[in-house]
């Protein structure tokens, strides 16, 4: 069998096969990535040929020349659609000459027969909303507003306000997007991970503005405050909001599907939170996933004129797969979950890059199309600027109409709350506030929130009263009190929204949080609590954590997130929520906080965090078990700590009654606070062959974690046993605690006996240190390690040390580490050559199982198996092209969330891996040897490289039939059995 060797590509590079893969290494734009094969069709073919289910057809609304690269649209109140251009992409600002267009139906007859030219100097524009008497567009680094002069045709009423500056442009498909008016009158958007903006006004010093990487913010037009709403995620491009007021967004590479709630922190693809104390961030809603992660657009359908089943579904574009996908979304707990359904449109035209949709007043939905060769923004310098396309979805049910909301009197605007196309509601709602509140309308509006039937139409009534500012004390009172879930929880939202209450609103949102029996209810109070001072929210913090909602996907997190800043001030809180908590994770992030607060030596942090321990002793198995991960989450990467006051009364209770876990973790800690009782009882558990895997591996890293010299030897007798498994892993990871020159001695002689995992294990841990890196340089001068299986991850770790003499070893005897793009398009082609369809489908998928788990699981999970580092991988990656381009070509552009660190601790210790958090204490990496958290007082220095942990070359190790092995399995949409 034919091997694709280059030179010095080992075994131990192949552990690090998709590491990062596939989109937090962003490829250098290539002509060579997957494109469209076939000829690009005209506008009315691809509307002709889009597939849609039964009773449903396309119509072309406008194409190129009429429009090109039209990023965004919104659809104002006479039923025009304006349009934004982006010929710019990628560039940003790039030329004032991207245009901002208007088409209307001046007949009524579904033809957009006539188009306008408001605006011919637009920027990088990703964003547009109309309302307030002007156009919203998001041009990085501005938010600009730009008046309507609205006659026979709309023109700009003078120059472009810059209402907010500060937008980041980083990562150019990643900017500020999806302009949408919320049901509370604010005008919502998102941003992506990769590009940080510090938002605020023109002239606000920096320490007053917003900062924003991944989330969903909001502006008011009227107050002109800007909020992020909540944060995390990865790159999200729209919001929408469902038929009781439930936002939901799309996200790409990360799980794609989220209930977008306020105050919340989601899952990040790159990155810590902005708050080192977040601890947990709340996860996907997702069924599961598809087979690529590349989504754009979020639409509710609540246009009226679909058949009734896709009312409140949501619908959202697949770039990759030329699909519009939707799933329905159906209630868990306090949340949601969605669930897949049919694809509601797919086109066999590979040019289709649908965007984003939006229904409009006669029911019917509209759909941008970026319309490419190129699906993938890894490819902008070659994607088409000279295509574009807008289509409209209907059914027979759809009849054109002339529409013209602004002329509309108050009543008829009210009345337009009642309507069954939420399109009349939205703008409506909108226009309303514009006017501002009269008794009449306030009356009217009134009438609908306390007598109508429908919450539905009780929560429009709602959001206008208070887009209008005229919802009063007495309405939000009762409506605090309304028999519908979702109508008492808005209510809430609303009542706290300025972050002010009143006592008597107050009053009721701490009963609303003691006693209502609905999660939704008290996930909202969880929420709206964030806007308080920690001295309002606390009693609300208290009475939501009494509640058993410990399984609920959302509140006991958003009850923390309002909670800690609470604990920082008044350390004393924390023992009053252990003891009225009925939330585990509420106890031990509690402790979790007082352990960082008594790392940075506050005294009253100290105090609390000695009488939890004490209070835990007599509390509940369950209590106990959670102040102990409160506590080894804290201490994680501390080798020494003063022992807590009630320390020693725990530890005995735990002794007694505890669970093994419980216990293990406890004997941990005690080493941590030198009890010599502890360390004697865990010398005796790594001595003890007989006792269970998972408790000597704890004993090793506790151990070893201490550098304790008494146990050094029996870890080495672990570490080099033949056929040691998982357990002798463990033992030669947790051994780089020690120093190299202790180490090396006894794990060369050892490294040509034991097998290949275990040799990788030997190689990682000798390059953490400068004598173990100088041991292993003499050991392969001396054959008894080949040179061969150094890897380039490790010659990378043993540079990081920036030592003369060793960097010169390796200039000499390995070359250059980083790699570089030479012979990439060759490489390409001959990879390309024998992964033909045809070819790959005779593999073994099952082999190619195999290969996953000892070559990418380290950093990868697919179906549920496998580490952190990088991206989930879904399986159904039938695109090998894209696999290829990653796999051969990781280190063209990375993000900055994930450059490698390279961290040096004063013992001479070093760690090499991607920032996960950061607090004022210490830092927590992804490494290849698992999470790594070094206190900030050991480290001697730190330095950020251009590199990706993903060596180049990766694919060469292996034999043609296994390369196709693992692309197959890679194809799979469901584990192997």
């Amino acid at each position: 069998m034919k091997s694709l060797n280059p030179p010095r590509i080992s075994w131990k590079d192949a552990i690090l096969l998709t590491a990062l893969l596939p989109s937090l290494v962003l490829a250098h734009d290539d002509p060579n990535r997957p494109v469209a094969k076939a000829a690009a069709l005209t506008p009315s073919q691809t509307a002709a040929q889009l597939t849609l289910p039964e009773g449903f057809r396309s119509e072309l609304i406008a194409g190129e020349p009429q429009v090109v690269q039209p990023i965004a649209y919104t659809i104002d109140d006479k039923g025009r659609l304006w349009v934004v251009e982006n010929t710019n992409y990628p560039e940003c600002p790039g030329e004032a000459k991207d245009r901002v267009l208007v088409f209307e139906d001046t007949k009524g007859n579904g033809t957009f027969d006539h188009s306008t030219v408001f605006w011919d100097k637009a920027t990088f524009t990703s964003g547009i909303a109309v309302g307030f008497g002007g156009v919203w567009l998001g041009a990085p680094p501005n938010l600009l507003y730009i008046p309507i002069a609205d006659g026979d045709a709309p023109k700009p009423a003078g120059s472009p306000e810059i209402v907010l500056d500060g937008w980041g442009n980083q990562d150019t498909h990643e900017t500020f997007n999806g302009f949408i008016w919320g049901p509370d009158g604010w005008l919502y958007g998102t941003q992506g991970v990769f590009t940080s903006s510090l938002v605020g006004k023109p002239g606000t010093p920096k320490s007053d503005r917003v900062a924003i990487n991944a989330g969903v913010w909001r502006f008011h037009p009227l107050k002109g405050k800007f909020e992020r709403w909540a944060e995390g995620g990865s790159n999200q491009w729209g919001i929408d909001w469902n038929d009781h007021g439930e936002a939901f967004f799309e996200a790409c590479v990360i799980p794609h599907m989220w209930h977008a709630m306020e105050g919340a922190r989601y899952q990040r693809q790159a990155g810590p939170h902005d708050n080192p104390y977040t601890y947990g961030d709340i996860q996907t809603i997702a069924w599961g996933r598809y087979e690529k992660a590349g989504y754009a657009g979020a639409m509710i359908y609540l246009g009226g004129a679909f058949p009734p089943i896709w009312r409140d579904r949501i619908f959202f574009n697949d770039i990759h797969m030329n699909k519009m996908r939707c799933e329905s979304l159906e209630r868990n707990g306090s949340g949601f979950k969605s669930i897949r359904e049919k694809e509601f449109v797919f086109s066999q035209d590979a040019w289709y890059r649908g965007l984003s949709a939006q229904y409009g007043p006669d029911g019917g939905v509209f759909l941008n199309d970026w319309y490419d060769k190129v699906p993938c923004h890894q490819q902008k310098a070659y994607t088409d600027r000279t295509n574009g396309r807008i289509y409209k979805i209907v059914t027979d049910a759809v009849k054109p109409l002339k529409v013209d909301l602004s002329k509309e009197s108050n009543s008829a605007l009210v009345e337009a709350q009642l309507h069954p196309n939420d399109w009349y509601v939205r703008h409506a709602r909108r226009i309303l506030q514009e006017r501002g509140a009269s008794s009449d309308t306030t009356s009217a509006l009134e009438a609908i929130l306390f007598t109508n039937s429908d919450p539905t139409r009780q929560l429009r009534a709602l959001w206008t009263l208070h887009g209008q500012q005229a919802l009063s004390e007495a309405t939000l009172l009762k409506a605090l009190t309304a028999e519908n879930e979702s109508v008492r929880g808005w209510a809430v939202t609303l009542s706290l929204e300025n972050g002010t209450p009143t006592t008597p609103l107050l009053e009721r949102l701490l009963q609303l949080a003691q006693s209502d029996i609905s999660p939704l209810v008290r996930r909202r109070v969880a929420s709206a609590a964030q806007r308080l001072s920690s001295e309002a929210s606390w009693n609300i913090v208290t009475k939501l954590a009494s509640h058993p909602d410990s399984n609920d996907p959302n509140i006991p997190l958003l009850t923390w997130y309002a909670a800690e800043s609470g604990i920082a001030e008044k350390p004393l809180r924390a023992s009053e929520l252990f003891s009225k908590s009925e939330i585990p994770l509420l106890q031990e992030y509690a402790t979790r906080r007082l352990v960082a607060l008594a790392l940075e030596g506050n005294k009253a942090g100290t105090e609390t965090l000695n009488s939890v321990l004490q209070q835990a002793a007599g509390s509940t198995a369950i209590g106990r078990a959670a102040v102990i991960r409160g506590l080894t989450s804290g201490l994680n990467g501390h080798t020494t700590f003063p022992e807590p006051g009630g320390w020693s009364v725990l530890y005995s209770a735990i002794r007694a009654t505890g669970d093994e876990a419980t216990r293990g973790q406890a004997r941990r800690l005690g080493v941590i606070f030198g009890n010599a009782e502890a360390l004697k009882e865990l010398r005796i558990v790594l001595g003890a062959s007989d006792t269970q895997e998972n408790e000597r591996r704890s004993a090793i890293e506790a151990l070893a974690t201490r550098k304790d010299p008494d146990a050094f030897d029996a870890i080495i007798k672990i570490a080099t046993q033949k056929d040691g498994g998982k357990i002798a892993l463990s033992a030669i990871t947790a051994l780089a605690s020690y120093p190299g020159d202790r180490l090396a001695p006894k794990l060369i002689p050892a490294y040509e006996t034991v097998g290949a995992a275990e040799k990788a294990a030997i190689l990682q841990s000798l390059c953490q240190s400068r004598e173990g890196s100088r041991a292993l340089i003499a050991a392969i001068d001396a054959s008894q390690i080949p040179l061969k299986d150094v890897g380039t991850s490790n010659a990378r770790t043993i540079r990081g040390f920036q030592d003369t003499a060793m960097n010169s070893w390796l200039d000499t005897k390995w070359g250059a580490v980083n790699g570089n793009r030479a012979g990439f398009a060759e490489e390409l082609v001959r990879y390309k050559k024998f992964l033909g369809d045809t070819a790959i489908l005779r593999a073994d998928a099952k082999r190619g199982k195999e290969l996953f788990r000892g070559m990418c699981a380290i950093c990868h999970t697919m179906f549920g198996t496998g580490g952190n580092i990088g991206p989930q991988l879904t399986g159904s990656y039938s695109d090998t092209d894209y696999l290829l381009h990653n796999i051969l070509d990781p280190n063209a552009e990375i993000g900055k969330d994930f450059q490698q660190v390279f961290i040096e601790t004063k013992d001479g210790s070093l760690r090499a891996g991607i920032v996960a958090s950061e607090d004022s204490t210490s830092v927590t990496l992804k490494t290849l040897a698992g999470t790594v958290t070094i206190p900030l007082n050991e480290i001697r220095s730190r330095k950020v490289s251009p590199d990706s942990m993903m060596p180049t070359g990766l694919l060469g190790g292996l034999q043609e039939a296994d390369v196709r092995n693992l692309f197959l399995y890679l194809r799979q949409a469901k584990e192997l059995e």
